[in-house]
């Protein structure tokens, strides 16, 4: 993380414990809003920051945080983002793939720990490690899924349902569906193709399981800013 960046967070970290819990919550709810935005991580801290001098001005004059910024905070959060110029889409495209490497990296790890594993349980040779193509496949699902869930928990952050209403079975249903179609992209590949894809050297998959995460400490110095 960019050196200005890491400082405006941990400032921002700070003067948000001075709030009131209520504004706390509400403020986290921001946080994960704007985190869901076409946004810089300066430009989301610097909003942040401004967010929080307000909310911390009004409770000086006894006033919540839904008196300083109104009821609808989607909508003040939307009006400020569209004050920022948008980025170019060469670094919106990098800084995608940024927030994708450490979750390739980690999942590198689990597959390169448990092939090693296994190996040693089965008195296969442990200095090749052989991804299959189902692997390969479910491998690239659960990054899919993993991308997904945190842009909808992001942009849904400051959704309210109506007062009183309630999730009915249609759905209930849709979820039980969504999480059956999910469960058989991840688990099925592995079962009905077990093809090698690629054989690698132990220490090389220990290299490829950090380049990954390499790539994105070095992208976070194009997309910080």
């Amino acid at each position: 993380m960019n050196p200005t960046v890491r400082k405006l967070l941990r400032q921002n970290n700070a003067r948000e414990k001075a709030l009131s819990p209520e504004s706390q919550a509400g403020m986290t709810d921001v946080v994960v809003y704007l985190r869901g935005q076409d946004l810089s991580r300066l430009a989301q801290e610097e909003i942040r920051r401004d967010i929080l001098e307000m909310v911390l001005a009004g409770e000086a004059r006894g006033q919540t945080m839904q008196q300083v910024i109104g009821l609808d905070y989607r909508t003040f959060c939307d009006e400020i983002v569209a004050a920022v110029p948008r980025r170019p889409r060469g670094v919106r495209m990098l800084s995608a793939a940024d927030d994708m490497l450490p979750a390739v990296t980690l999942l590198l790890a689990i597959w390169t720990a448990q092939k090693i594993l296994s190996a040693l349980l089965t008195g296969q040779p442990v200095l090749w490690l052989t991804l299959t193509v189902g692997e390969g496949i479910s491998l690239a699902c659960i990054v899919a899924v993993a991308v997904g869930l945190v842009t909808w928990v992001c942009r849904t952050a400051l959704r309210r349902p109506p007062v009183g209403a309630e999730e009915g079975p249609g759905g209930l249903w849709k979820v039980f569906l969504l999480a059956l179609v999910v469960f058989a992209a991840l688990f099925l590949p592995r079962v009905i193709l077990p093809q090698p894809l690629v054989t690698l050297w132990m220490p090389a998959a220990v290299v490829v399981t950090l380049l990954p995460l390499l790539v994105s400490a070095l992208l976070d110095r194009r997309t910080d800013l």
